[in-house]
């Protein structure tokens, strides 16, 4: 299985060569136009998650492809240029996808609640129907809903190992090129204002052999809440968080144990960036 990012570029193939291409814009599969989802936005040739009125949430990769000055977030409740990125870490891809995104002018956007616990591989299954929502490739915006199959901590590929952090969904509906940066809240929701964000979009699963997707990849939000913070906290803005992650059941920690043998054992990793 290769993971591919959602994003322009393509690299990898099933075992070791790498190389770059085109990768098409692609609105999310199964998703549906929405007015809605106001503090999600465009964000360079990506999608970003308005956290505070001068902050925005983003992929690691489509942060560090920002020009500063030039690039805008423009969403349903405003536009705004960058005039500064903040990257967790400057390892490459896909380590610790994940970026802050400081915006010139504030925006008076009502924002999601960011999910202040660790969801673990055993809990993924029971946190129902999540729902997706981008502002790439839809008009104005669009979303979906999926469920989770588990997490991945780290990603060991051609032996690198990787911290990834990733929520992973199941392919009922999946990220496609310029999908990164966009939101995985928790629930059947439609809206973002105050809705609990889960996670970040980082990769797409795309199989090997058969090129069909397998799911998507979100960074947990957090792994990262201590960094957030404090990255934020000279603005004088901070993020709201809670916490609603639900207990497993014995079932579904068995079925995960089964899966992620199944998924992951064999797995190959890849990226369009």
């Amino acid at each position: 299985m290769t993971y591919r990012l959602p994003s322009l570029r393509l690299l990898s193939c099933a075992f070791a060569t790498a190389f770059c291409c085109a990768s098409p814009a692609h609105a999310i599969f199964n998703g549906a136009n929405t007015t809605s989802f106001s503090a999600v936005g465009e964000l360079g040739s990506a999608s970003g998650v308005l956290i505070a009125d001068n902050w925005v949430l983003t992929a690691a990769h489509v942060g560090n492809a920002l020009k500063l000055g030039a690039s805008s977030f423009d969403s349903l409740g405003g536009i705004s240029l960058i005039d500064a990125v903040y990257t967790f870490s400057s390892a490459a891809f896909p380590n610790n996808d994940i970026a802050l995104v400081h915006l010139s002018t504030a925006l008076d956007t009502a924002v999601p609640i960011l999910n202040d616990q660790v969801i673990k591989n055993n809990q993924a299954a029971a946190l129902g129907t999540l729902t997706m929502a981008t502002a790439k490739n839809q008009q104005p915006n669009g979303f979906a809903t999926t469920l989770a199959s588990g997490t991945l901590i780290t990603n060991t590929e051609n032996n690198v190992t990787s911290t990834v952090n990733w929520i992973i969904t199941n392919g009922q509906a999946y990220l496609q090129g310029g999908d990164s940066g966009s939101a995985l809240f928790k629930g059947a929701v439609s809206d973002s204002a105050g809705s609990l964000l889960l996670g970040i979009a980082s990769a797409a699963l795309v199989n090997n052999t058969t090129g069909a997707s397998e799911g998507s990849a979100f960074v947990q939000v957090a792994n990262y809440k201590s960094w957030i913070n404090a990255t934020m906290a000279s603005s004088g803005q901070q993020a709201v968080w809670a916490s609603s992650v639900p207990e497993p059941s014995t079932l579904a920690l068995y079925a995960l144990a089964g899966l992620a043998i199944l998924a992951f054992r064999t797995g190959h990793f890849g990226r369009n960036g």
